[in-house]
């Protein structure tokens, strides 16, 4: 996790887990690592990537099944959800940084523009 970053680790685990279902590392009914696994290899407390995790079953993009694990959800519907919403999470946080520095909203077009262009 991002030590830099001012969010709370559990806000930035739920992003990274978003981000790997979304981007396809972790498959549509893929089974997930344990929850002590995930701490490891996201480098932090197993309370705080349980938090994560409970965060993201309640909206539906993981389920537990009682004796195998946990698993991403196979529902696209849920995942085009999840897609719309961290989409908007990053774009306010884009925006407000942008405000931050003094850009306009013409410039921050012109630079999105520009980018799809590259």
């Amino acid at each position: 996790m991002n030590v830099a970053d001012s969010r709370p680790v559990y806000v930035q685990l739920i992003e990274k887990i978003y981000t790997m279902v979304l981007s396809g590392q972790y498959q549509p009914g893929a089974k997930l690592p344990t929850v002590r696994e995930l701490a490891e290899q996201m480098q932090a407390n197993p309370n705080t990537v349980q938090r994560a995790l409970f965060y993201l079953e309640e909206r539906g993009l993981i389920y537990t099944q009682r004796t195998t694990g946990k698993f991403i959800t196979d529902d696209p519907a849920v995942i085009e959800s999840a897609r719309a919403e961290l989409a908007a999470t990053m774009t306010g946080e884009y925006l407000k940084r942008m405000k931050l520095i003094g850009v306009g909203r013409e410039a921050v077009v012109r630079l999105i523009g520009e980018w799809e262009d590259n």
